[in-house]
This record gives structure tokens, sequence and C-alpha cells, in this order.
């Protein structure tokens, strides 16, 4: 039997305004067509299938879409909820993917109900190969009693004791009612000594400190979802899966993958696949003169457009500057590369001040228009730039109690 596991996929993903839905469906194919040619039984997702609790259409209909395909291909899913995700978003139509061999855990149902949780996932012939502790993410109240007057180190005690009681618990049960199954975990945390990328959102539950590896060790295998840059908890046992793609530009460096679980009896096999590269994510940084000579030697290697974050240190104010990254931004374009953040620190504040001494005396003679018109003139003409002008003038009339 051959499980995959990944975790993390952010759909609706957007980085400084910048739509990653092609990136996620270039990895969806491939996701699908590994499937087909490696008969992959079982696939498990260990939540933050969706950025935002609310997910776009475009992003649900992409979820719906790929289980549809999946199903297709004869591969079963089992798929939990993350802390980005809605449980009650991912579980209304739980019933109807159900039917196409997919099961959705959205919700811990508490202590004493966790063979709600216990999944047994079988091979292609049917036959039953182990038994999945579908985790999902672990709200507050599930670990912890409130006290008052808590301190941060109360809290990270009752979360850790609070954590461990849970996994046991549920390794116990395992052992009960499964015995002489291969017991495989799945969960959407932050484990003690894991490192944490710029795109991760911080977590309630199992904070910074993270929740201790032994704590966690209830399972022949546990697959783990929430540190985008795949990382071991316990080498051979316990291990992150990482996000299909780089949702940061510090996690461009880094080779996504999928863990493969190869079941032979009691005992598994474990691989990385790495996943393809997309899009490439650039951070630039120096001075005016370092930072074109860097960005001249960059190159876009794939199909998406890359994304450059640029940071630019002067010693003294220079009024060019800024044309002059406008201008780079113009030539980049012809590349396929594109500037989507920017910063400039000058660090003589000598210079600025003064001009912002001179740019307040004169504040009173600009018009709103004009200044939003200037805000947004480097803004490519499109949909969303009229709805911005739009949505401004009809502020504007009602600060200004006019009509628009």
């Amino acid at each position: 039997m051959k499980i995959l596991i990944t975790a993390d996929w952010h759909l609706g993903k957007r980085l400084h305004m910048e739509d990653f839905g092609q990136d996620m469906a270039f990895f969806l194919d491939w996701l699908l067509k590994y499937i087909e040619e490696n008969q992959i039984d079982q696939l498990l997702v260990a939540g933050d299938i969706f950025d935002q609790n609310n997910p776009s259409n475009e992003a649900t209909k992409q979820y719906y879409d790929f289980l549809v395909q999946l199903h297709g291909k004869g591969c079963k899913a089992i798929i939990t909820s993350g802390n980005h995700d809605s449980p009650s978003f991912l579980e209304t139509p739980s019933s109807l993917l159900h039917s196409l061999g997919t099961t959705v855990v959205s919700r811990f149902p508490g202590m004493e109900h966790l063979e709600k949780i216990l999944v047994p996932v079988a091979n292609r012939s049917g036959n039953i190969k182990a038994i999945v502790a579908a985790i999902p993410f672990l709200q507050d109240r599930f670990v912890r009693q409130v006290g008052e007057a808590e301190g941060i180190k109360e809290i990270d005690t009752k979360i850790r004791e609070g954590m461990r009681r849970v996994f046991k618990g549920i390794g116990d049960e395992m052992k009960k009612r499964f015995p002489d199954q291969l017991h495989i975990g799945m969960a959407h945390l932050h484990a003690q000594g894991t490192k944490a990328s710029e795109a991760e959102r911080e977590i309630q539950i199992g904070n910074e400190l993270g929740i201790p590896s032994d704590a966690l060790d209830q399972f022949d295998y546990l697959g783990l979802g929430h540190i985008h840059t795949g990382q071991p908890v316990i080498q051979g046992k316990i291990h992150y899966a990482s996000s299909p793609i780089s949702l940061g530009f510090s996690e461009n460096v880094y080779k996504h993958k999928i863990i493969q679980l190869e079941i032979e009896g009691n005992s598994f096999k474990q691989t990385f696949i790495p996943i393809p590269k997309f899009r490439s994510l650039y951070q630039v940084k120096g001075s005016m003169q370092e930072v074109e000579e860097k960005l001249a030697l960059l190159k876009c290697k794939y199909d998406l457009t890359a994304l450059v974050d640029l940071s630019i240190d002067e010693p003294i104010f220079d009024p060019k500057l800024m044309p002059r990254i406008e201008t780079l931004k113009n030539e980049m374009a012809e590349r396929n590369l594109k500037i989507v953040t920017q910063r400039v620190v000058f660090r003589d504040k000598s210079s600025s001040r003064k001009l912002g001494t001179l740019a307040h005396e004169k504040v009173k003679d600009l018009q709103p228009t004009a200044v939003f018109e200037k805000i947004i003139e480097g803004r490519e003409e499109s949909e969303e730039k009229t709805a911005l002008k739009d949505l401004f003038n009809t502020i504007l009339a009602d600060a200004t109690q006019q009509q628009p």
C-alpha cells in the first residue's frame, strides 16, 4: 500500500496581491499525475487547505475539482483542518465528499469520542493496511482550562500537559481498538525545535516554544502540517510534510516535497518526493547600485513570473532614486520579473526630515483626488484599479458630504 502525506496548500493564497492560483494549479496537476503513475492508494492532507477561513469561489472550485479528479484516479483521501481553515466550511459537504472516497475531519470530537477520528485505510484491493488518526487543529478548550491571572509560563505549561494528554489518549485508544494494525497519525501543530518561516501565521496551540516530541511520539509514524519547510521532529518517525510551493520569500531556497509511505505488513518505508518548482521568489538587498547589478543578473527560470522583494539602503537621501526604481520595474517586466514589494532606507535622516518639513508646509495646498491618483498611478489599468477609484470617490463624497 502507498500513502502520500502533504499539507499547507493554502488555496487562495496571495503574496503582496499576487495570486498563487496558477502555482497551485500546476502543483495539483503534477500531484494527480504522480498518484496515477505510481498507483497511490491514500492521500493525507494535514491542514491549512485554504489560506483564509472564508475562501474565494476560485479557491473552493480548485479544491472540489481536485477531489473529483482524485476519485477518478482510484485514490482516497483524508483531510483535516488547520489553523487557517474554517471547520464548518470544510465539514459542510463532508457527506457528499465521502461518496468520492474523501474523509473530512474538521473538528476534534473530544476525548470521549476518539473513535470518530480513527480511520481504517485500505489498498486498492480493499485490504485494510493501517489505521490513521486524523487529528484536526486542536482548539484551546480541548487542551487546557483557562484560569484567572495566568501568565505566559502557566499557559505554556498547561498547553504542553494538555497536548501530551490528548496525544497519549489517542495513541492508547488506537492500541486498544487496533492492536495488530500499523498506526499512522496526521496533525497540524508546532512541534518543539522546529523553525517557522515568514509565511506561517502564529498559532495559539503550540506557540513558539512548541510541543515536545516525546508527547507526540504515540504512533508508528506521524505526518505534520503547519511548518512549511518540512523538517524532522524525530528522524524516520515524525516529520513535517512541507507546503507544496514557496508561500513567502524566505521559503524560496527550500526544496518542497511530499512524504510517501510504502507499507508492507507492519513495516513501512519513508521516501521524500521532490515537488517541481513553478515560480521563483527573489529577495534583493543593498545600495541602489548593488541592487541594479544584482537585478541585472536575475532570470525568470520558470513559466510563472518571478516575484522580487526589494530592499535598498542608501547613506543619504536621493530624490532621483524613486524614478530609477520605476524605470527598473518597466525593464524587468520585459524579462518576466516583477517587483511586488520595496523598502528604501536613507541612513542620514537630516535631508529626509528637511524634505518632510517642506512637504508638511505644502499639504494644505494638496487636493485629495490628486494625491490618490499619484498613489495608484503605477498600477496597471484593470478592474481592480477602476474599483479602487470608485471606492475612493464614494468615501471622499461621504467625508465631504457631497455626491460623487
